[in-house]
Protein backbone atom coordinates (compact mmCIF):
# COMPACT_ATOMS: atom_id res chain seq x y z
CA UNK A 1 0.00 0.00 0.00
CA UNK A 2 1.50 3.40 -0.86
CA UNK A 3 2.66 5.18 2.21
CA UNK A 4 1.27 8.66 2.92
CA UNK A 5 3.86 11.46 3.16
CA UNK A 6 2.76 14.04 5.17
CA UNK A 7 5.78 16.10 4.07
CA UNK A 8 4.69 16.42 0.05
CA UNK A 9 3.30 19.49 -0.43
CA UNK A 10 0.50 19.44 -3.41
CA UNK A 11 -0.96 22.23 -5.17
CA UNK A 12 -3.65 23.44 -3.10
CA UNK A 13 -6.02 23.44 -5.82
CA UNK A 14 -5.40 19.69 -6.96
CA UNK A 15 -5.21 19.08 -2.95
CA UNK A 16 -9.35 20.75 -3.04
CA UNK A 17 -9.90 18.52 -5.70
CA UNK A 18 -8.90 15.46 -4.17
CA UNK A 19 -11.09 16.33 -1.31
CA UNK A 20 -14.21 17.73 -3.14
CA UNK A 21 -14.03 13.59 -4.51
CA UNK A 22 -13.68 12.17 -0.71
CA UNK A 23 -16.12 14.42 0.45
CA UNK A 24 -18.73 13.74 -1.90
CA UNK A 25 -18.11 10.07 -1.68
CA UNK A 26 -19.15 9.90 2.50
CA UNK A 27 -21.81 12.53 1.40
CA UNK A 28 -23.51 9.86 -0.55
CA UNK A 29 -22.99 7.11 1.83
CA UNK A 30 -23.50 8.34 5.15
CA UNK A 31 -23.45 5.03 6.76
CA UNK A 32 -19.74 4.55 7.71
CA UNK A 33 -20.17 1.35 9.25
CA UNK A 34 -21.49 -0.21 5.20
CA UNK A 35 -19.55 1.80 2.91
CA UNK A 36 -15.98 0.22 1.24
CA UNK A 37 -13.18 2.94 2.81
CA UNK A 38 -10.92 4.06 0.26
CA UNK A 39 -6.98 3.88 0.93
CA UNK A 40 -6.95 7.20 -1.21
CA UNK A 41 -7.79 9.71 -4.61
CA UNK A 42 -5.78 9.19 -7.56
CA UNK A 43 -5.98 13.00 -9.23
CA UNK A 44 -4.87 14.14 -12.41
CA UNK A 45 -2.37 16.84 -12.27
CA UNK A 46 -3.51 18.99 -15.05
CA UNK A 47 -7.54 18.45 -14.94
CA UNK A 48 -7.92 17.57 -11.54
CA UNK A 49 -10.44 15.28 -12.16
CA UNK A 50 -9.96 11.89 -10.14
CA UNK A 51 -11.06 8.68 -8.87
CA UNK A 52 -10.97 6.98 -5.30
CA UNK A 53 -8.66 4.02 -4.92
CA UNK A 54 -9.90 1.41 -3.31
CA UNK A 55 -6.90 -1.84 -3.99
CA UNK A 56 -3.85 -1.55 -1.52
CA UNK A 57 -1.59 -1.47 -5.09
CA UNK A 58 -3.00 1.30 -7.04
CA UNK A 59 -1.47 1.51 -10.48
CA UNK A 60 -1.06 5.84 -11.58
CA UNK A 61 -0.96 7.34 -14.60
CA UNK A 62 2.16 9.45 -14.99
CA UNK A 63 0.09 12.63 -14.97
CA UNK A 64 -1.63 11.51 -11.94
CA UNK A 65 -0.90 11.81 -8.21
CA UNK A 66 -1.97 9.70 -5.36
CA UNK A 67 -3.38 11.60 -2.04
CA UNK A 68 -3.85 8.95 1.15
CA UNK A 69 -7.25 9.33 3.03
CA UNK A 70 -5.44 9.35 5.88
CA UNK A 71 -3.98 12.84 4.66
CA UNK A 72 -7.37 14.32 3.30
CA UNK A 73 -9.15 13.68 6.37
CA UNK A 74 -6.87 15.64 8.55
CA UNK A 75 -6.92 18.37 6.34
CA UNK A 76 -10.61 18.49 6.54
CA UNK A 77 -10.65 18.58 10.11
Amino acid sequence: MPQPDSTRLYDPALLRAAKDIYSFYCQINPDRERRRQPIGVAIDKLSHRGKLIFSSYPILLPEENFISVEQLEADLH
